[in-house]
């Protein structure tokens, strides 16, 4: 009887952890540059004494789809999206780069390019522009700017957003993605931190637009309908299986 009792408890588990992936690709349908979250479920023997022929299932996020959103034009100078594949690095607090497809720039108090809130990279470092600016972003990252006073055509080259395209560097291991939701590259195997991406000046952008997530929300909303039947078939399942086990000790105690 314990091993129906297993097979629903895990089952119920699975399809609850699978809930709060779905919820919470649900959740970020409207965050610019958001990459759905991938899961997979397994079979895991369960350890222990006496529970070699017991088995468990268990959910673990597989990674995140990397298909292109949906680009929407904002004719906002600063706003920028990445036309196929690529990412835009950032810094993180400790100095080391983050990847991330959120092209919603904006320009801080000190003069800083930023996105999410994290300094945007460049050729040099993290980008600096002149306070009050109007900027242009070209489809090959370079950024320019120049005074409301001075005309059109004296645009003054900036520097030139770091783009990243792991996908285009042969054996590069896949990038994981944080609680924070950045892209960051997996340790090393001598569990070091791994050297930041080389640009790829293949890499283009959209200047004036930004790329919606790539959630669907019909499937989503249809994912989390199924789990929630998948967690109720289970726990109907661990009802039957005490019932049984109250009706066995019953008869096991008749004289």
């Amino acid at each position: 009887m314990d091993r129906m009792l297993y097979t629903a408890m895990s089952g119920a588990q699975r399809s609850l952890a699978a809930q709060d992936v779905a919820s919470h690709n649900l959740a970020n349908l409207s965050t610019t540059g958001f990459r759905e979250m991938l899961t997979l479920s397994r079979a895991v023997d369960v350890q222990g004494e006496g529970l070699a022929t017991r088995v468990s299932s268990q959910l673990t996020t597989a990674g995140a789809s990397m298909a292109q959103g949906t680009i929407q034009t904002t004719d906002r100078s600063l706003d920028v999206a990445l036309d196929g594949p690529g990412m835009l690095a950032v810094q993180d607090a400790n100095g080391g780069e983050l990847y991330t497809r959120n092209g919603a720039l904006q320009i801080d108090a000190d003069g800083v390019l930023t996105s999410g809130g994290l300094p945007v990279m460049g050729d040099g470092g993290p980008i600096e522009l002149p306070l009050n600016a109007i900027v242009h972003i070209s489809a090959d990252g370079s950024v320019s700017a120049r005074s409301a006073a001075d005309a059109p055509d004296t645009m003054v080259l900036q520097a030139q957003l770091k783009l990243v395209n792991p996908e285009a560097i042969p054996g590069s291991p896949a990038l994981v993605r944080g609680e924070d939701g950045y892209f960051r590259q997996p340790p090393t195997a001598a569990g070091e931190a791994a050297p930041p991406l080389a640009a790829d000046p293949l890499v283009r952008v959209v200047s004036g637009a930004l790329e919606s997530s790539n959630v669907s929300a019909t499937d989503a909303m249809v994912a989390m309908i199924n789990n929630a039947r998948s967690f109720e078939m289970q726990m109907k399942s661990i009802d039957t299986a005490e019932r049984m086990a109250e009706r066995g000790n019953s008869l096991l105690g008749t004289d």
